[in-house]
C-alpha cells in the first residue's frame, strides 16, 4: 500500500505508538484496504489495545493521505516515512522516532553525518545571541549542517550565521510546512532554502500548533544531530528539553560558559562539555568526529556504553 504510514496516521484513534507497533509487527506491506483491515484484526488478537477501524474509515484515510500528498506537492513539500530506506538513520535510532517527515529543500542536509544542533533561548542576552551567530558561521563554513528551530533569538541567529557564510542549515518546525513559524522569520526560511538547506517537520500541512509540538520538535533537532550546543537557557527554558533529549539520545552535548541558570546547571552537574574558548570548541569537534566514526562503523552501542561508564 502506498503511503502506508501516512494512511495509518489519518485513521481515528491511531497514534504514533500504534503506528510503530504496527510497523514492527507487520509481516508484509498490505496490498489494499481489505488486507490492512485483516492485519488490524490479527494484531488485535495479540494486543488488545489496538482499535480496529472500519473498512469505510480505512478508505477515508487512504483518500485523506492522497489529498495531503497531492496538496503538499503543490507547495513543493515532499514526504518520506520510516519504512523508506532513505529515512535518516539517526532518527530511526532514537526513542520515540518520528514515523514520517515532510520537507522542503535539500534532503541530503538531513542526512549529513556532520550535523550540529545550535539552540538557545528566545529571550537570550547579547552574549547568547552573539555566540549562536558565531557558532552557526563557524560550523556552516566547515560544511556541517547547522540544525535549529527557526525560533526568535538564538535559533534564528544560528541559522543566520550559517546562511551568511553560504552554509547548510536545517530548520525543524513545530507545524506543517504550509506555514512558517514564527511568521517573522519567513525571509530567513527562504534564505535557508536558497542556500541549499532544508525545512522539515513531522507534521502534515493543515495541522494546528500545540504546546507539545515544540517539545516533540526538540527531540528531532537533537536526533538529526551528532551533537548539541546550548548557547543560552534558563533552567525552565524550552531549550532544556533539547539538552535532555541530547543526553538521553547519547549525543555530544556542550554549553557556552555564560552566566545563565540553565547552562550553569548543566555544567555544574557535569552533564555537558563546556565551551569557553577555541580549544574547548576543538575538543567538542573531536568528540563529534569520534561519535560519527563509531556511528558509521555501526558501533553506536559501544559508544553509548563508553558514555555510560564515564
Amino acid at each position: 500500500m502506498k503511503n502506508l504510514v501516512l494512511t495509518l496516521s489519518c485513521l481515528p484513534k491511531v497514534g504514533k505508538k500504534t503506528i510503530l507497533y504496527f510497523i514492527e509487527n507487520m509481516m508484509d506491506n498490505p496490498k489494499d484496504e481489505s488486507d490492512l483491515l485483516d492485519m488490524f484484526i490479527e494484531m488485535k488478537s495479540v494486543n488488545k489495545r489496538i482499535v480496529i477501524p472500519t473498512i469505510e474509515q480505512i478508505k477515508e484515510s487512504i483518500n485523506k493521505s492522497e489529498t495531503i500528498i497531492r496538496d503538499s506537492q503543490k507547495l513543493n513539500i515532499k514526504y518520506i516515512d520510516i519504512l523508506n530506506n532513505n529515512f535518516p538513520n539517526k532518527l530511526k535510532s532514537i526513542e520515540n522516532p518520528p514515523t514520517m517527515l515532510f520537507y522542503k529543500g535539500n534532503y541530503d542536509s538531513l542526512k549529513n553525518d556532520s550535523s550540529i544542533a545550535i539552540v538557545g533561548s528566545r529571550k537570550a542576552d547579547l552574549d547568547g545571541l552573539k555566540g549562536a551567530y558565531k557558532l552557526g558561521a563557524i560550523f556552516g563554513i566547515q560544511n556541517y549542517s547547522v540544525v535549529s528551530g527557526l525560533a526568535i533569538g538564538c535559533d534564528e541567529q544560528a541559522h543566520r550565521g550559517c546562511v551568511d557564510v553560504n552554509g547548510n542549515s536545517v530548520a525543524v518546525l513545530p507545524c506543517g510546512l504550509d506555514r512558517t513559524y514564527p511568521s517573522i522569520n519567513e525571509k530567513l526560511a527562504y534564505d535557508i532554502l536558497k542556500n541549499n538547506g532544508c525545512l522539515v517537520s513531522e507534521y502534515p500541512i493543515g495541522i494546528n500548533i500545540f504546546k507539545t509540538n515544540f517539545i516533540e520538535r526538540d527531540r528531532i533537532q537533537s536526533g538529526l544531530s551528532s551533537g548539541v550546543i546550548v548557547c543560552e537557557s534558563s533552567i525552565k527554558g524550552g531549550t532544556m528539553h533539547t539538552a535532555n533529549f541530547a543526553i538521553n539520545q547519547k549525543k555530544v552535548l556542550a554549553c557556552l560558559d555564560i552566566d545563565c541558570s540553565g547552562n550553569q546547571k548543566l555544567i555544574k552537574e557535569n552533564r555537558c562539555m563546556t565551551i569557553k574558548d577555541e580549544n574547548d570548541l576543538n575538543a567538542f569537534k573531536l568528540e563529534i568526529n569520534k561519535f560519527n566514526k563509531l556511528y558509521k562503523d555501526k558501533n553506536i552501542r559501544e559508544y553509548t556504553q563508553q558514555l555510560k561508564l564515564k
